[in-house]
C-alpha cells in the first residue's frame, strides 16, 4: 500500500512539473501537434491553413481574444467519452 501511495505521488508531482514548464514556455506546448485554428464565418467552420513556427505570436493572440471564441478539446477526454457511451445505455430503450 505504502508503494502504491509514493508511485501515485510521483506521478502527481511529475505531473504538475510538466504543468509548470507548460505555463512558463507556452510555446513548447504550443505545437502544431496539439493547436489547430478553426475559423468561423457564415455560421461555418474552417482549418486555417496557417504556416507553422515557434516565432508565431499565436501565445499572444490567444490571450487576447475573448473566451467565448476559444474552446478547448481533450482528447483523451474524447476518448474516455466515448468509452463510456459505448458501455452504457439508454434505460428509456429497453423493453
Amino acid at each position: 500500500m505504502r508503494k502504491r501511495k509514493i508511485s501515485i505521488r510521483i506521478t502527481a508531482t511529475l505531473c504538475a512539473a510538466l504543468g509548470w514548464w507548460g505555463l512558463l514556455y507556452p510555446e513548447l506546448t504550443l505545437t502544431p501537434d496539439t493547436v489547430c485554428v478553426i475559423c468561423e464565418e457564415d455560421g461555418k467552420e474552417y482549418f486555417t491553413d496557417k504556416e507553422w513556427s515557434f516565432n508565431d505570436s499565436l501565445y499572444l493572440e490567444l490571450l487576447g481574444t475573448d473566451r467565448d471564441n476559444i474552446r478547448f478539446r481533450s482528447r483523451l477526454l474524447t476518448q474516455l467519452n466515448a468509452f463510456w457511451e459505448a458501455f452504457s445505455w439508454d434505460k428509456s430503450t429497453e423493453n
